[in-house]
């Protein structure tokens, strides 16, 4: 493993994890290299930045990035990996932290459906849900556009939430009654129980990560000429928030 922090290097080599010197070096050593990094600026960094990921692949490299990225830059890296005989694969994730602890991430995957077939047993061991959705780039553009949905939802759960609060409304109960209507959604049902009328916020997922994820999807709809009207509109509530 490979990190920028030395406090996580220090405590995952505790736990008998080996050290590498830089990304060029986990290339090295591992035929598959998984990258979960906060944007496409890092894993562009760390893939083709001094000492990166691609000064060390061969032809039977694997990189799979497991982070948050933009479904463009994706393929842009899938290029000048095959330039070098390596393959990739993009599979972010759903889930949460809950999700990462227990192995039952949900994955989108993108890429070429032969080396996700080569790969399936390493993502396995942190996801249970696997979705093949389409070549390189895929999987990141379902992430982002998921993660508008999701963001949708918390916006509009909250500003129910808080109207029926101020109307004098018992908020739980309140979200009951939305859990057994048409009204309920993943946040309502999860999010919201167990991470914000109890006062704790530590879903483990920041609001700067999920601003960045909305702008993704926006900006892919622009570049599609798909009018994102909702998705805008909660792409400013978010910039707000951050």
């Amino acid at each position: 493993i490979y990190d920028i922090r030395k406090e996580v290097m220090e405590a995952l080599a505790l736990e008998g994890v080996e050290q590498a010197s830089s990304p060029k070096d986990v290339a090295r050593q591992c035929p598959v290299v998984i990258t979960m990094l906060p944007s496409s600026a890092e894993v562009e960094a760390t893939v083709l930045g001094p000492d990166g990921v691609i000064e060390g692949v061969t032809s039977s490299s694997i990189l799979i990035d497991m982070s948050s990225s933009y479904a463009y830059s994706t393929r842009m890296l899938s290029k000048k990996l095959a330039e070098k005989g390596a393959r990739m694969l993009d599979a972010p994730v759903s889930g949460g932290v809950r999700g990462a602890r227990e192995g039952t991430l949900a994955i989108m995957v993108g890429g070429d459906e032969k080396v996700l077939k080569e790969c399936r047993s390493v993502l396995e061991a942190v996801g249970s849900k696997i979705t093949h959705v389409g070549n390189i780039g895929a999987g990141h553009a379902v992430k982002c556009l998921n993660n508008m949905c999701s963001a949708c939802t918390m916006i509009i759960t909250s500003e129910a939430l808080v109207a029926a609060t101020k109307l004098g409304l018992n908020p739980e109960l309140v979200l009951a009654a939305i859990n057994n209507s048409s009204g309920r959604s993943y946040s309502s049902e999860y999010k919201f129980p167990t991470f914000v009328l109890n006062g704790a916020f530590n879903s483990g997922f920041t609001v700067s990560l999920m601003n960045k994820d909305v702008g993704m999807a926006v900006r892919l709809g622009e570049e599609l000429h798909v009018p994102m009207f909702l998705g805008t509109i909660v792409q400013q509530v978010y910039n707000y928030a951050v």
